[in-house]
């Protein structure tokens, strides 16, 4: 197969495959507890590949900017734990925007050091909710959701043609 890449002026007829490893992006939502001091627990399972996790990212979901009338906004007043079955990550939760940047402007902090994992292997983050929420109208559950997203690369193998 011949098909010329479109999508970069950088890529060329040569880079067809450019290697085995390309970005993987892990997700998952916890419904955190309005309530302070209350917490959440979510799981990733990598893939069956290798992974290099290389940041965290994080946001609160919904109408966020309208906090006068719905009493949720992107403040990472919320603290957060992550750990696998071999190793704990930190010694104590740590607050989401200090750790990780602002889920508000997309920032996002690297981590000093790429973590990389074999391939299915179970994350297990919990996510604690700083102070006592008041949202309006009252949600049908006390809880608001926290959206975490793992970012780095996974080994996708050569290109078959």
């Amino acid at each position: 197969m011949n098909a010329r890449i479109d999508r970069s002026s950088l890529l060329g007829r040569y880079d067809q495959d450019a290697g085995p490893w390309r970005p993987m992006y892990y997700g998952l939502t916890i419904n955190v507890p309005l309530a302070g001091g209350q917490s959440e627990s979510g799981t990733v399972t990598l893939n069956n590949q290798p992974y290099i996790w290389q940041f965290l990212s994080h946001m609160i979901l919904g109408n966020t900017y309208d906090w006068e009338t719905t009493g949720l906004m992107q403040d990472g007043q919320y603290m957060i734990e992550f750990k696998d079955e071999q190793s704990n990550y930190q010694n104590v939760p740590v607050a989401a925007s200090a750790a990780f940047g602002q889920g508000k402007t997309g920032y996002m902090v690297e981590f000093p050091f790429p973590i990389p994992f074999a391939g299915n292997k179970t994350i297990t983050f919990r996510v604690t909710n700083n102070y006592t929420r008041i949202l309006t109208p009252t949600p049908a559950a006390p809880v608001f959701p926290v959206n975490l997203v793992l970012g780095g690369v996974a080994d996708w193998g050569e290109l078959v043609s």
